[in-house]
């Protein structure tokens, strides 16, 4: 992880934008789960504000609780998921790999080195934020844009990510002996929330390139009644047409997460009649 990648994820992760009416889940509900440790490090404001990753994670309890999931059961995965690795010092191993990787200038090093010998600010900061799970949610939504799942055993409690476009490995199903497994890809869940914040943001994003931002911008500024992107690449050219007037920014999330679009790729903005917008990414 670069300096660039570290400041992207610190400046998302502190980004409080979400409510629990923007994930049609009740604050009761939330209340719920946060009485019986299910989200142990959420600390609710006033406002009910929560960061990407506590949304992320509402919405994958959220899906589990309706599976028919009990309460104790949440409970152990939340454990293993968030207070596991906040003992075991995952988030100082993290920090130590980056520093070992020698990718960043000579003070950001001696920054982390600092923060490393400083355990109130391990404790209340870093071991709270860096886990396996904001890993595997950075790598899904940061510039390589993996396919990242969860896949749950319920009757072991345990637990994994899944990194992989093909589905399930022989490797998983002999981790969990055949057992039924649950499995939540984040794509869907994290196409609602981006569609959230492209639908209310005024400035760019941090986690979504210059092109993707050009894009945001005229949906949200323009408001157009049909986008209309046009991706050319390696043949002939792909189609994508944004129209549906209550979904349009989480159909822009989605064209987003299952596209990537490399570096230096050009962009033509056209306005055509009727309030329409035909977007031309040339790569």
């Amino acid at each position: 992880m670069n300096r660039e990648e570290l400041i992207k994820m610190g400046n998302l992760i502190s980004n409080k934008c979400f409510l629990p009416k923007n994930l049609e889940i009740t604050s009761r509900q939330i209340n719920y789960w946060k009485e019986r440790d299910i989200i142990p490090f959420f600390e609710k404001e006033k406002k009910g504000f929560m960061d990407m990753t506590e949304a992320l994670w509402i919405l994958i309890i959220n899906e589990l609780s309706n599976l028919g999931i009990d309460t104790i059961r949440l409970q152990k995965l939340s454990q293993d998921i968030w207070i596991k690795p906040f003992n075991e010092k995952y988030a100082d191993a993290v920090l130590k790999k980056i520093l070992a990787e020698s990718k960043l200038e000579k003070f950001d090093n001696e920054t982390i080195e600092y923060f490393l010998g400083f355990e109130p600010i391990m404790i209340t900061l870093f071991r709270k934020e860096i886990n396996p799970f904001t890993s595997a949610f950075k790598t899904c939504l940061m510039s390589n844009r993996s396919v990242v799942s969860l896949i749950y055993c319920p009757k072991s409690g345990e637990h994994s990510f899944n990194f992989s476009n093909v589905g399930l490995t022989a490797d998983l199903n002999n981790l969990y002996f055949g057992e039924t497994l649950v499995v939540i890809p984040f794509l869907p869940l994290l196409t609602k929330l981006i569609g959230i914040e492209i639908g209310k943001s005024y400035t760019d994003l941090e986690y979504l390139s210059s092109i993707e931002n050009q894009i945001r911008r005229v949906l949200f500024f323009d408001k157009p009644k049909l986008l209309e992107i046009v991706v050319q690449q390696d043949g002939l050219p792909k189609i994508y047409k944004i129209t549906e007037e209550h979904k349009k920014a989480e159909e822009l999330a989605k064209f987003f997460l299952t596209n990537k679009l490399p570096l230096g790729s050009k962009i033509l903005i056209e306005p055509r009649t009727q309030g329409n917008y035909k977007i031309t990414i040339r790569t």
